[in-house]
C-alpha cells in the first residue's frame, strides 16, 4: 500500500478525531461536504469525496484522471466511475452516450453509485460517540439539522424514474446494513467480517422495466450482492449494445465514499469492486454538480438550464452592453474627480460664513477658524444665555487647569 493512500486514510479518520462537540457552534459549511469530487478537484478532502477510492485504484496499478464532461476527454478511459450529485437517473441522452463509449472499445466498464446518501450524517454520529450529556443535546439538534437537510435534496427523487438500465424505488425507510449476501461467482462478502458492515440504504435501483418491454434479451441483469431482496451491487450486460462491456450499478456511496472508506470492511468490498474492471486501466472519475440553479450538463455541447444573466452577459449584449460601459467609464471618471485631491498642497482656502455666507480666504493652519467656526454657530443657535453658559463654562475649565513642573531635587553634599 502506498504512502499515499495512508495518508489520505489518516487524514479522513483524524478530521472525525479531532472535531470535538465543542466547536459545534460553527456553522456546518466549515466541514467540506462537497460531493462526488477527488483529489485534483474542490472537494478533495470532502467527506462525500471520491478521493479515497481513487487511490486504492492507483494502487492497484491503474492511471487515473478527472472529467466533467462525457466526451471527447473520457474516449482514452477503459472506466469510468460516475458519482453524480443528482437524485435522478441518466437521461436517455447520456444513457446513449455511454453506451456508445461502451461500444468503441473491448472490455469497458461504467460504474455509476446512486447519490441516496450523504456521510454527513454518519459524520457528527461518530462526533457524538465520545459527547458529554450536555454536548449530546447540542449534538441531537446538529444531527436534526442534517438530516433534514438530506431530506429535502430527497425531495427530488421522482419514484419508478426509469432511464432504461434501471429504475429507481424510492423509499423513506433507512436501513443500516450490518450484513450482505453475495450471489455471484465472485464472492464479495469473501474476507468481510460478518455483521461488521455500517452502510445505510433508502432508496434503490432495480430492473428497468422499460428494457423488458422493449426486449427480452435487450440487458442482462445480474444482481451480485444482497440486502435481504434489495440489490446493492447488480451488473448489467448487452450482447447487441456493449458486447464484452459491462455496468455496474451501486445502490449508494455508502461504502465508496471518503468517510466510509475509513471503515476497514468497507475498503475489501470496495477492494472487490476494482478487482471487476481488469488491470492496468484508465480510469475515469466523472463529475458533475447540482445546485438550487441548475443541473450542469456532463454532456459535451449540452446546453444548460437558464440562470439569472450575469455582468458578463449583460455586457455582451446590445444595446444594453455599450450603455453600460459608457455608464461605469463616466462613473469613473467622476470618481476621480470628485474625491481624489490632484496637484499641490494648498495654503489657502476659501472659507464660506455660516452666519452671513461671506466668502474669505483663510490659511489651512491657521488654528483661529475653529474658533471663528464655533461662534459662528453659537451666533447662529439665536441664544444668548446657552452661548453666555459656554463660555462661562470654557473659563471656569481653563482656570482650574494648572501646569504641573516638577521641583528640581537639591543636590546632596558629598
Amino acid at each position: 500500500m502506498q504512502l499515499k493512500y495512508i495518508l489520505l486514510l489518516l487524514l479522513t479518520f483524524l478530521t472525525l478525531l479531532t472535531v470535538h462537540p465543542s466547536h459545534l457552534k460553527a456553522d456546518e459549511d466549515d466541514i467540506d461536504a462537497t460531493y462526488g469530487q477527488g483529489n485534483q478537484s474542490e472537494g478533495r478532502y470532502s467527506i462525500n469525496g471520491t478521493g479515497v477510492l481513487a487511490q486504492m485504484f492507483e494502487d492497484r496499478g491503474h492511471s487515473v484522471f478527472y472529467s466533467r464532461i462525457l466526451g471527447r476527454p473520457t474516449r482514452k478511459a477503459d472506466v469510468i466511475v460516475w458519482a453524480p450529485d443528482n437524485f435522478h437517473v441518466p437521461s436517455d441522452s447520456e444513457v446513449a452516450a455511454i453506451e456508445k463509449w461502451l461500444k468503441e472499445k473491448w472490455g469497458r466498464t461504467f460504474i455509476f453509485i446512486g447519490r441516496d446518501y450523504d456521510a454527513t450524517m454518519d459524520y457528527w454520529i461518530n462526533v457524538a460517540k465520545g459527547a458529554s450529556p450536555d454536548e449530546l443535546a447540542m449534538l441531537t439538534l446538529k444531527l436534526a439539522d442534517v438530516w433534514g437537510a438530506h431530506q429535502v435534496k430527497r425531495m427530488a427523487i421522482i419514484d419508478n424514474e426509469d432511464c432504461g438500465w434501471f429504475k429507481i424505488q424510492a423509499d423513506s425507510t433507512v436501513r443500516t446494513i450490518r450484513s450482505a449476501r453475495s450471489t455471484s461467482p465472485t464472492d464479495w462478502m469473501d474476507g468481510v467480517a460478518p455483521g461488521r458492515l455500517k452502510m445505510r440504504l433508502q432508496s434503490y435501483f432495480v430492473e428497468s422495466d422499460r428494457g423488458k418491454n422493449a426486449n427480452s434479451s435487450r440487458y442482462e441483469y445480474d444482481p451480485q450482492l444482497f440486502y435481504e431482496n434489495i440489490p446493492l451491487i447488480t451488473r448489467i450486460q448487452s450482447r447487441t449494445k456493449f458486447y464484452r462491456g459491462q455496468i455496474f450499478v451501486i445502490a449508494n456511496g455508502s461504502f465508496l465514499l471518503n468517510v466510509p472508506l475509513v471503515h476497514k470492511e468497507h475498503r475489501k468490498l470496495a477492494s472487490k469492486l476494482i478487482e471487476q474492471v481488469g488491470r492496468d486501466r484508465t480510469i475515469c472519475f466523472l463529475e458533475s454538480e447540482f445546485d438550487d440553479w441548475e443541473d450542469v450538463p456532463v454532456l459535451e455541447n449540452a446546453s444548460s438550464a437558464a440562470r439569472p444573466p450575469s455582468i458578463v452577459t449583460i455586457l455582451q449584449t446590445w444595446p444594453f452592453g455599450i450603455i453600460l460601459i459608457h455608464i461605469i467609464v463616466i462613473g469613473i471618471i467622476y470618481c476621480f474627480y470628485r474625491f481624489p485631491i490632484f496637484g499641490r498642497p494648498k495654503t489657502k482656502y476659501e472659507l464660506n460664513s455660516v452666519v452671513d455666507d461671506m466668502n474669505e480666504n483663510q490659511s489651512v493652519s491657521n488654528f483661529g477658524r475653529h474658533v471663528r467656526a464655533l461662534g459662528d454657530l453659537l451666533k447662529r443657535s439665536g441664544n444668548t444665555v446657552f452661548a453666555n453658559h459656554c463660555l462661562q463654562m470654557y473659563r471656569q475649565r481653563s482656570s482650574e487647569q494648572t501646569t504641573y513642573q516638577p521641583q528640581k531635587q537639591k543636590k546632596k553634599p558629598t
